[in-house]
């Protein structure tokens, strides 16, 4: 038989070998697998010997043996389950009538044309103990499962339509609906899915092939098929459990769970073509039905299908070059199985790298399914004989491209493979050039030959190059490093030398690979970095290398020639130092460390020179020595400077106890200078020394420059300048001192103007209450409290000792203008339109405050701002100017922060504006022009804005109004109320909202003012305007306003009529006259309905009265109206 395509592809994965290889020789005869398969026994029929079972002489599924199976068993557990298949159409006559039993069986035994007859007769008698209709169509369904089996196996399954056919016949004959026929061919192709599983663990591919004809064959769509996997999938494990336990279904090579694993992989291809919702939910119930989650169960299948897959690359490579295999064969094949491209992306490179072995000479790897127990062959010794055949390129390349590989996949198998084979032979040509038995020339020969047979890039090999320099290099190091352990300086020293020069010979192989020129500055970074433990010195811990190298430059000094140190000598100690990775900074740590104490010994000796006896022939000769030392051990000048910094500090102090005064002469002064150039310091490196031994000096002549008054003249500041120069004391140290200075005058002074007001204002007691010690009584002026004008203590006569404060601190420029930030400003610009701009916000800065001071305490420093700000526009003359224009600076040297200044300013205009703005209402009623220019003249001195200035006078008039209402409403009056409320209405003041009158106060005020009113008769329903206008004046809302004058004529009403009541009661009739006409005005506002209560007798009298009344020269409307209005009040209408 001749086999194309996929079937020929994939042949391999069916064939007996390939069978035998999937099941352990030791499983055999060990399963519950095979005691089940060997102890069944086939009985066919002669029409079972067909096409079907020939192909089972051949290789079997075992889906035809487990239908055969079915059919048998039916025959011997049915009743007359054969005859009924062999004959369904006598069941059909039988089944429309009911046939009794002993008929039923004699008739099945022996069929016959009276079947009829008895039919009949028992639709006549109904004899008893008959078998129903529907019991014969489960007998005759019951036989037609065996037929569809039976069928299936005559028909097989090579012939699709044949099938179909053969399926059709038995649904005719039984007379089975679509429905039926459809339930029994799921079950049918789960049986036959049962048997492929039972009798045939291992999978094959061609069984992929022979469920989609069974399912074709019996016409099933892909739920039922779903359905059928999920039945035989359980069925299968139910009996599987009876005879195998769980733990040995874990185990790979168990027969049962290579057959759990096939019915997963039959499963999922059967169920590939669902959609993937489907997919995922049948997948799902047959995984469940043998014990296993999804992601378990689709494992399982992989683990299947790659084996084919493998087998069938394996053949791949077997068949290269005969044009018998090609990349679309191996599409078909991942199609077929199910591989994933991610899967089948790596299978190739496994492939690939097999290939590569192969062709190399190495062993070829195996697969991690294969049997872990086999053992590779042992690697070759002699690695230098393996290389690839001329052929092998054009091998390599024609599988890189059936595999679908890139070229660089390629290259990397090749590198990955042969890179240990370059490594062994570069390795050696290094180390016979290490040992000098090659040259660098005749190593890199073999190297690159080598490459070339090996089939590598040069690139390639530049990174591999990299790596065994480092190991070479290493070698050296390591052998040099167990002499230093021992502390053989002298073996040291001459391996190390050793060690530059292999490092020589390597830097040329590199050249050679490809290394550029200028890698020559990068090679101690990339070869010898002790940060990479791949490096050559990676191995070496940081104090192995610092004693490498401090013993290579103690044994250089040594060997140097009369201790001078040659270029050749400082260039060995520089490529050691890269050798071994030291930083520049461990190595100046070791060169101090070595040539250090000379150095310094020559510096002292220098400082100590020129200050006992300074000449210019002396500081040169020191210099040129010093100056020779530093270029023999190559030392930094940054060495020379630290070093230097601390003998001039020395020779500092000595000038200073040298000098009279504590100021040097001019000779001192020049052998500091000279020391200074000497030891390269910078001037401002030595202004700490001077600071710390001359800086007294200075601040003593700051103080005796003060003299009394504390204020330095401008002659006498020139002199201080010059004194800074001669002490070389830099200008802000300079500063510092001075500050030291003022400090130390200003102290007192405002210690003594706090005293002096405290003393002024505090009594005796509160004197000692403050300073926490007793007082007496002689040091008090007077012990009256603080009046003055404007509400306001001004009457402490301090101010003269404040003023001399200021001058002291402005005469001395304590105060400066510094850059304090940025702010932005508005401009006008040329066309006259305003733009933003950032300019520097420059601030007056005081380094120096009362409070920095500790003289004063907070509360003290904002009494004396306090008084000097009174005073400022309180006292008239030609101090009153002065006052005002140092008042901000003042709170400046106190120390006080804006918030605190501006808290204070409007704490006094508070004051002012309260006390100025009382006087002038209650003198006169309301400011005036002169009253308000008074006030504008105070927001000036007191430095407060408009916004300011607009709610001080606010917040004085509120808490006039406020408290002018208060005194009103303890005796209310209508012409008062009526004026307090005209008053806020010119002021622009709500009554409630800024006065601060409460909704039940302005009801009150409401009801003052129009009670009287109502009354008198002033106030009648005619003139009701006037209301209007109260309410709106009061500002209460409209309908508040009616409910309480709603409220205000019942509570009246009320009254009234309480009082009518009771004269009346009393025969007084005449005094009830008028209260009468009072509840008429009443009633006019509501129309008579004012919620009263009036007894009918009660109601008469006073509608009787009101009738008996003269109205003459009176409206008879209105009087008629008014007659109405009372019956309306009293309820009479």
């Amino acid at each position: 038989m001749k086999f194309t395509g996929v079937s020929a592809f994939l042949l391999l994965a069916t064939n007996s070998e390939a069978y035998t290889a999937f099941v352990p020789k030791k499983a055999i005869g060990t399963s519950s697998f095979v005691s089940r398969a060997t102890t069944t026994s086939f009985s066919f029929s002669s029409k079972a010997r067909t096409a079907a079972s020939l192909s089972m002489l051949v290789e079997t599924s075992g889906g035809m043996e487990e239908l055969q199976e079915l059919t048998e068993k039916a025959d011997q557990t049915i009743f007359l389950g054969k005859q009924i298949r062999q004959s369904p159409n006598l069941f059909k006559l039988a089944g429309y009538a009911s046939i009794p039993v002993s008929a039923l069986l004699g008739f099945g035994l022996v069929p016959s044309r009276r079947i009829a007859a008895h039919a009949a007769g028992a639709l006549v008698t109904g004899i008893a103990g008959a078998v129903g209709k529907s019991r014969l169509d489960v007998l005759t369904q019951s036989g037609a499962k065996p037929a569809l089996a039976q069928a299936i196996v005559d028909a097989g399954l090579d012939d699709v339509a044949t099938t179909q056919a053969a399926v059709r016949a038995v649904q005719d004959s039984f007379g089975l609906s679509d429905e039926d026929l459809e339930v029994l061919c799921t079950e049918i192709y789960a049986s036959y899915l049962h048997g492929m599983v039972k009798f045939q663990p291992t999978a094959k591919t061609s069984e992929i092939k022979e469920l989609q004809k069974l399912k074709q064959a019996l016409s099933l769509e892909n739920m039922a098929v779903g359905e059928a996997h999920a039945t035989a999938a359980a069925e299968w494990y139910r009996q599987t459990c009876l005879f195998t336990p769980t733990e040995e279904l874990e185990d790979p090579k168990h027969p049962d769970r290579m057959a759990m694993d096939k019915l997963l992989f039959l499963t999922e291809r059967a169920l590939s073509e669902d959609s993937p919702q489907a997919f995922n939910f049948e997948m799902t119930r047959v995984a469940k039905a043998v014990g296993l989650t999804l992601p378990v169960a689709m494992e399982r299948v992989a683990n299947v299908v790659e084996p084919f897959y493998h087998r069938a690359l394996q053949s791949t490579r077997s068949k290269l070059g005969t044009n018998a295999v090609s990349s679309d064969m191996l599409k078909r094949a991942r199609e077929t199985l199910g591989i994933k491209e991610e899967v089948a992306a790596d299978m190739h490179v496994f492939t690939f790298n097999q290939e590569v072995r192969v062709c190399l000479g190495l062993p070829e790897r195996k697969m991690n399914d294969d049997d872990e127990d086999e053992e590779e062959d042992e690697m070759p010794l002699d690695l230098s004989s393996l290389k690839f055949s001329d052929e092998a390129l054009n091998r390599l390349d024609l599988l890189r491209d059936i595999l679908g590989l890139s070229e660089t996949d390629m290259d990397y198998e090749i590198i990955s493979e042969a890179s240990p084979l370059y490594q062994t032979t570069a390795l050696a040509a290094m180390k016979d050039v290490l040992t000098k038995n090659k040259t660098p020339e005749e190593a890199w020969n073999i190297m690159e030959k080598r490459r070339e047979e090996l089939l590598m890039h040069e690139d390639s090999t530049k990174a591999l190059i990299s790596s065994m320099v480092m190991q070479a290099l290493g070698g050296p190091l390591e052998e040099t490093n167990r002499f230093a352990k021992v502390n053989n300086e002298a073996a040291t020293y001459d391996h190390l030398l050793d060690a530059l020069e292999s490092k020589s010979a390597l830097v040329a192989i590199l050249k050679k690979s490809g290394w550029g020129e200028e890698f020559n500055a990068n090679f101690d970074e990339t070869f010898c970095n002790p940060w990479n433990k791949q490096s050559a010195n990676g191995f070496l811990s940081t104090e192995e290398r610092i004693k490498l190298y401090r013993i290579f430059v103690g044994r250089s000094v040594r060997k140097a020639p009369e201790g001078r140190l040659t270029d050749e000598i400082f260039e060995q100690i520089g490529e050691v130092k890269g050798l071994l990775g030291i930083t520049d900074q461990q190595a100046e740590i070791e060169a101090r460390a070595a040539f250090g104490p000379q150095l310094q010994k020559t510096l002292n000796r220098a400082m100590l020179e020129i200050t006992a006896d300074y000449t210019e022939e002396l500081v040169e000769n020191m210099k040129k020595e010093i100056d020779d030392l530093m270029a023999n051990y190559r030392l930094s000048q940054d060495y020379l400077r630290e070093s230097g910094a601390s003998f001039y500090s020395k020779a500092v102090e000595i000038i200073s106890s040298k000098s009279p005064g504590g100021v040097p002469t001019k000779a001192l002064f020049k052998a500091l200078e000279s020391l200074r150039e000497i030891f390269h310091l910078e001037v401002e490196e030595t202004y700490p020394a001077h600071m710390e031994h001359f800086g007294y000096v200075y601040k003593k002549a700051v103080l005796e420059a003060m003299g009394t008054t504390g204020v330095i003249r401008p002659e006498v500041r020139e002199s201080l300048d010059e004194l800074k120069e001669r002490l070389s004391v830099s200008e802000q140290n300079t500063k510092t001192l001075f500050l030291e200075a003022i400090k130390e005058k200003m102290k007192p002074k405002v210690e003594w103007i706090g005293s002096e007001m405290e003393r002024t204002l505090l009594s005796q007691q509160q004197l000692s209450e403050r300073r926490g010690k007793d007082m007496g009584e002689d040091v008090f002026q007077s012990g009256k409290g603080a009046d003055g004008v404007l509400g306001l203590g001004a009457e402490v006569n301090i101010m003269s000792d404040i003023m001399e404060l200021i001058d002291f601190y402005k005469e001395n420029d304590i105060a400066t203008m510094e850059e304090v930030g940025m702010k932005t400003v508005e401009k006008k610009g040329e066309d006259g339109e305003l733009f933003a701009e950032e300019v520097p916000d420059v601030k007056m800065v005081y380094p120096i405050t009362a409070l920095g001071l500790g003289a004063i305490d907070q509360q003290m420093a904002e009494l004396l701002y306090r008084q000097f700000v009174v005073s400022s526009f309180t006292t008239q003359g030609p101090n009153a100017k002065r006052y005002e224009e140092n008042r901000e600076f003042f709170a400046g040297i106190l120390g006080l922060t804006n918030d605190k200044i501006d808290e204070i300013n409007n704490t006094i205009g508070s004051t002012v504006y309260d006390n100025l703005v009382s006087n002038a209402m209650k003198t006169k009623g309301s400011m005036d022009q002169q009253d308000m220019m008074v006030l504008a003249n105070i927001q000036m001195k007191l430095g407060l804005t408009s916004e300011q200035s607009e709610k001080m006078l606010a917040q004085t008039q509120k808490k006039l109004l406020s408290e002018e209402i208060n005194v009103l409403m303890d005796n209310p009056s209508p012409a008062g109320i009526k004026a307090f409320r005209e008053k806020c209405n010119s002021m622009g003041m709500d009554i409630q909202s800024d006065v601060g009158v409460s909704k039940s106060r302005l009801a009150r005020m409401f009801e003052s003012e129009i009670t009287p009113g109502l009354k008198s008769g002033e106030i009648v329903a005619d003139n009701a305007d006037i209301l209007l206008e109260i309410q709106e004046s009061l500002g209460i809302d409209a309908e508040e306003c009616e409910s309480m004058f709603e409220a205000l004529l019942v509570r009246l009403s009320k009254n009234a009529l309480g009082l009518v009541s009771g004269e009346i009661l009393r025969g007084r009739e005449e005094n009830a006259v008028d209260l009468i006409k009072e509840l008429v005005r009443y009633g006019a506002f509501t129309g008579g309905d004012l919620g009263l209560e009036v007894d009918e007798a009660t109601a008469y009298k006073i509608v009787n009265i009101y009738d008996a009344l003269d109205f003459e020269g009176q409206d008879e409307a209105v009087v008629s109206s008014n007659k109405e209005i009372l019956e309306a009040v009293v309820g009479l209408s």
